[in-house]
């Protein structure tokens, strides 16, 4: 816990502070960092009130032993620090941490198809409202007159289908650029993020997972260039030029076809995989050639399909790799269950408003909460202590009731 929080501490140096000489410096802007950040970590709204009453009756407090804080910020005032602070300004932590458990070979337990990682990318909305605005806010214009104001950002998030845990990385945010008036989107947000992050940060060759938003010709050449491979979820409604070439190589034989029995426990299942390689994304001389696959599952006895998805990538694709490529096309699912639906649903309250500010408080609380998902992961995976207790207390809202007790 405390190599965890030195990777945060490194990143408070030379904070912006707007405050005058003047002006009330009680409190100094890296406590006020700390304490925001305690509240997620604990995932105690109260967190702070206790350890002042604890440190008027028994002079010691755990804010200070566990988070370094000096002293304790009203939330007021948290919020008033932390508005001017870009909320990149933080994002080496994750850089850190991403590096440190590259040295024990943790990372390399989430290695599939040719010792790759997995990153899944996945768009999430985090802050909405009728009534609260900033510059950098989108927004939606409703029939009846009303506005609704929204922050959203892109969850870069390293997955396996071979382990329950995900490692998230620091977002991008999809947001008015600075100076603009023009909407933003995930799909300019999502290039933004591929020409800030080259593969080589990594240090080990990276496979992107995406939905079919990500399977467009300008995304997959910017990933190419970068360094990554991908495999993009590819629906036929989007993509009818290559879904025709499909059909026509489907006629001259070209289309390969292989199929899998499996027990799930209660069933037979068939996996039926079928695959092709170098169709055109889309209708130009310039096209870029993919190679797309498909699996449908079916029920062996009823005969009714449980589940069908198709891909494409830049992988070349076989009779050996076609099932490992599907399960690592299919474990984009994780970004939303194990990431975005832990962050909404399961104690992080991210789309709870926590302070939206007029400058980057938003999109600074928002990075301090996944940065303390972050460690609770490393903890995880990596703390023999954390572990057993995490197993006993099986859910994380039990886990943290009795921490906080």
């Amino acid at each position: 816990m405390p190599e965890l929080i030195q990777f945060l501490v490194q990143e408070l140096h030379d904070l912006p502070d707007d405050r005058k000489p003047g002006n009330n410096t009680k409190y100094q802007v890296e406590d006020a960092v700390k304490a925001a950040f305690s509240v997620f970590f604990t995932q105690s709204p109260s967190f702070l009130e206790h350890q002042r009453l604890m440190k008027s009756s028994k002079e010691k407090d755990n804010a200070s032993s566990l988070f370094g804080i000096k002293k304790i910020p009203g939330d007021n005032q948290i919020r008033n620090l932390l508005d001017p602070i870009p909320a990149a300004t933080i994002f080496g932590s994750f850089q850190q941490v991403y590096q440190w458990l590259k040295k024990p070979g943790v990372i390399k337990k989430f290695f599939y198809l040719d010792e790759e990682i997995l990153i899944a990318l996945d768009g999430t909305e985090y802050f909405s409202s009728k009534k609260i605005s900033c510059p950098h806010c989108n927004c939606r214009n409703h029939r009846n007159g009303t506005t609704t104001y929204f922050h959203g950002c892109v969850t870069p998030i390293v997955v396996s289908p071979e382990q329950k845990q995900v490692i998230n990385l620091e977002p991008e945010f999809i947001k008015k650029q600075d100076g603009q008036q023009k909407q933003d989107c995930e799909n300019a947000a999502v290039k933004r993020w591929l020409d800030k992050n080259h593969q080589k940060k990594y240090g080990y060759p990276v496979t992107l997972l995406g939905d079919d938003l990500y399977s467009r010709q300008p995304i997959c050449e910017l990933a190419l260039k970068q360094g990554y491979n991908f495999i993009f979820v590819c629906l036929e409604t989007s993509h009818k030029t290559l879904y025709e070439w499909r059909e026509f190589l489907e006629k001259s034989g070209e289309v390969k076809t292989v199929e899998k029995k499996q027990w799930d426990g209660r069933k037979n299942l068939i996996y039926r995989y079928r695959y092709v390689s170098r169709v055109p994304l889309r209708e130009v001389e310039s096209s870029l050639e993919v190679n797309w696959c498909e699996v449908t599952v079916i029920n062996e006895k009823t005969q009714k399909i449980i589940y069908q998805n198709n891909w494409i990538t830049n992988h070349q694709i076989t009779e050996n790799n076609v099932e490992k490529i599907v399960k690592a096309g299919r474990s984009r699912w994780k970004v939303e269950n194990e990431g975005n639906n832990v962050l909404k649903n399961h104690g992080y309250n991210l789309e709870h408003n926590f302070g939206h500010g007029q400058s980057h408080l938003c999109e600074f609380l928002l990075s301090l909460n996944l940065l303390a998902f972050l460690f609770h992961t490393v903890l995880d995976l990596v703390n023999h202590t954390y572990q057993k207790i995490r197993e006993l207390l099986v859910t994380r809202t039990s886990f943290f009731n009795d921490i906080r007790t």
